[in-house]
């Protein structure tokens, strides 16, 4: 571009017919910019030759010096209209097809009013204004490609030669379809339109009508075939996978044997099928085909490439099979015989097999040797297989899920290499903090403080890659609800404060939600603080308040009121009936306005049960306490979400809110049948009932526990069975 503008320059100052840029050099200029994608320049170029040429039409009509230019005038021809088409189809603007298009009826416009013959436009034209609208990602543009496309057979049909569609032209429909499907099922689902897919096939089938047709001389090549396979692959739908394995067994007998790519896309729609279908078989449809190209391969036929072995690996790695990890390191072994290009994604491959059965015994070793066998290989030059980000979180994964109680040191010694070889992101951090907190007991938010610390440092230095997210500061946090060391919820509420200080600040990445809110409370209720109950409640005071100043996540929900609960009856303080049915009104009054994840659940009641059963204050506080145990109860039994630990924490309430006579012998006695019935009436259960009301069990119980049927204790606990 800068080049053609300096020879415009000169020739305008030497006025030098021989060094004026011709088509030839505009030719080139435009090319090259369609190359890059540049179509804002190329267009520019082009409405400059556009002016320059009706410029010179209408001073041809009155002037001999004009008609005189007619030698050194560049007439924008076919070609360079057709670099500007191609530059917009490269382009990664959004309008870019609208723009073709409305370029593609100016061409036709100047060529049919004889402005400009030179910029007839032809079956090229036509195929790169497709190839924008096929690249559009919508499902517009899909169906635009096709309308274009049956413009272009009747032109061709009323005597257009220059229409003639190719099998490119056919394949950029295709195209167009291949890159929405996928994307576009639900909705057409609900517009009852035939899926990408479907439509693909459709026109599969319409070219291969246009075989007998002499004069469009139409013939699928493997790419056709591909394309659609691709979109079966794509598409997620329910017998994707017996649709793709259709077309390629149809393929050699028309002709067009399938090349790997074809059995790619194959295994691809084998593998979606597989997430949505345990079935065993199609793996072992997966391995035949895998044979199929194997055998191919011996005769000279195909050629396998490192990405089958993945898809394979892959389908034994999500696979249910104990034996999937093994399975996919013996492929990784076969590569190597193979003489196949291994890489750190067939390694990571491996390592995220073992992780997923990293409870299974050695497996999480046996994704640490994977580890060491990257490094050792990346040590001697092989940097296709040197270690990622990815690498190291998958064995800290695998370690996180293997229960080890050595896990926690193993994963630290893995972050000591990590960040000896690379720079460690905010996932790798997050996987070793997941890891602290499932494997690392009590006594470990220090450590995890200390990571997210390190993280904190590190976007301060410009590393935002490794910058706390929201999930980090979640799983920080958990850490600390799950410990009851001295002074944890101190530090856990310090640790929400500054989050949302960050927040404020402009860190969008760290918005607090529920979850941070809920451990922080369930800390406090485990912190045994004598404040616990008022710095639980202030935190559910402190999230309606940022949900009313605009944090839509902040919302608390019933977690968050759970976990308030949990800490009341925690809580050895009296009152705690009264406060407990304070938080019960709220969360009623949020499932009313129609927040229904703040409504009451089965923990709800349950937790309310028991704190009422350990409420000790004076008269009308027992009697609160008690009214609140027995409507809880009630709604339980309503909503069939009772266990034995509600009979139990009832009969607590009981024993500990009603005084001995008639009234207490009838309630007891009901609901002990009322757990008969349900099948909860375990070891405890019975002992609280005979505490309740010894007059009842000795008249329904005359044997004690000795012939009480079966029934009565279907659903507890082995150990509470009597």
């Amino acid at each position: 571009g800068e080049l053609l503008q300096k020879m415009n320059e000169n020739y305008g100052r030497s006025n030098n017919p021989s060094i004026r840029p011709d088509d030839v050099t505009y030719g080139v200029v435009l090319n090259a910019l369609a190359q890059s994608g540049m179509a804002r320049e190329a267009e520019s170029i082009l409405e400059s030759l556009e002016e320059e040429y009706n410029d010179f039409l209408e001073r041809s009509q009155s002037s001999d010096i004009a008609r005189n230019d007619a030698n050194i005038i560049v007439t924008p021809n076919n070609t360079m209209y057709n670099s500007v088409l191609n530059a917009f189809a490269r382009s990664s603007d959004p309008n870019s097809a609208c723009k073709a298009e409305a370029l593609f009826s100016r061409m036709k416009t100047l060529s049919s009013t004889g402005k400009n013959p030179a910029a007839e436009p032809d079956i090229v034209s036509l195929s790169t204004v497709i190839s924008c609208h096929s690249r559009s990602g919508t499902r517009e543009g899909a169906e635009r490609a096709e309308e274009l496309l049956v413009t272009a057979v009747d032109l061709y049909s009323k005597g257009n030669a220059k229409m003639k569609p190719d099998i490119i032209v056919f394949n950029n429909v295709l195209s167009g379809w291949a890159n929405i499907s996928g994307s576009y099922d639900n909705e057409d689902e609900a517009l009852d339109d035939a899926i990408p897919a479907e439509r693909a096939e459709t026109l599969l089938k319409r070219i291969d009508s246009f075989k007998n047709n002499q004069s469009l001389d139409i013939n699928p090549i493997v790419q056709t075939y591909n394309i659609v396979l691709d979109c079966w692959a794509k598409s997620r739908r329910k017998g994707a996978a017996e649709k793709a394995l259709n077309i390629l067994r149809v393929m050699p007998s028309v002709g067009t044997p399938p090349d790997d790519c074809s059995y790619n896309s194959v295994l691809d729609a084998i593998a979606s099928e597989m997430s949505r279908d345990a079935d065993p078989s199609w793996i072992e449809r997966a391995e035949e085909l895998f044979e199929e190209m194997k055998r191919l391969r011996s005769a000279g036929k195909l050629t396998i490439k490192n990405i089958t072995f993945h898809i394979i690996m892959n389908l034994y790695a999500k696979s249910s099979r104990i034996d999937g990890a093994r399975k996919a390191e013996d492929l990784l072994r076969g590569m190597e015989s193979d003489g196949v290009c291994v890489s750190d994604m067939t390694y990571n491959i491996c390592i995220d097999a073992c992780a997923r059965r990293a409870f299974h015994r050695g497996n999480s070793k046996k994704a640490e040797h994977f580890l060491e066998e990257m490094i050792s290989l990346s040590e001697k030059g092989n940097l296709h297989c040197s270690p990622k980000n990815h690498s190291f979180s998958s064995v800290i994964n695998a370690l996180a899920k293997s229960g080890d109680s050595d896990a926690v040191e193993r994963a630290e010694k893995i972050m000591e290499k990590a960040e000896e070889m690379i720079s460690p992101n905010s996932i790798l951090y997050n996987s070793y903090l997941d890891c602290i907190v499932k494997n690392g007991g009590n006594g470990q938010t220090h450590k995890a403080e200390s990571v997210l610390r390190k993280m904190i440092s590190m976007r301060q230095s410009g590393r935002h890659d490794a910058q706390p997210t929201a999930f980090t500061y979640s799983i920080v946090l958990s850490c600390f609800a799950r410990d009851k060391e001295k002074g944890a919820a101190e530090r856990a509420e310090k640790i929400l404060f500054e989050m949302e200080r960050l927040h404020e600040l402009g860190c969008s990445e760290v918005a607090t939600d529920t979850r941070h809110y809920s451990s922080v409370i369930t800390a406090w209720a485990k912190s045994g603080s004598p404040d616990a109950v008022q710095r639980s409640m202030a935190l559910l005071d402190r999230m309606e308040q940022n949900y009313r100043n605009g944090n839509l996540h902040a919302k608390p929900n019933s977690y968050c009121y759970n976990s308030c609960i949990h800490a009341i009856a925690k809580s050895p303080n009296a009152g705690k009936a009264k406060r407990c049915q304070e938080i019960l009104n709220r969360m009623i009054a949020a499932r009313d306005l129609g927040f229904h994840d703040a409504a009451p659940s089965q923990v709800t009641h349950s937790t309310i049960i028991n704190a009422c059963a350990f409420d000790y204050g004076g008269d009308d506080d027992r009697k609160l306490a008690f009214g609140l145990a027995k409507s809880c109860f009630q709604a339980l039994l309503e909503s069939n979400e009772l266990t034995d630990s509600s009979f139990l924490n009832f009969f607590h309430n009981i024993v500990r809110h009603l005084k001995h006579g008639a009234v207490r012998d009838q309630l007891s006695e009901a609901v002990f049948h009322e757990g008969c019935k349900r099948g909860f009436i375990g070891k405890r259960v019975l002992k609280s009932f005979q505490k309740a009301s010894p007059e009842a069990y000795a008249r329904l119980l005359p044997s004690g526990e000795n012939f009480i049927p079966k029934e009565w204790s279907q659903n507890v606990s082995a150990r509470e069975k009597l």
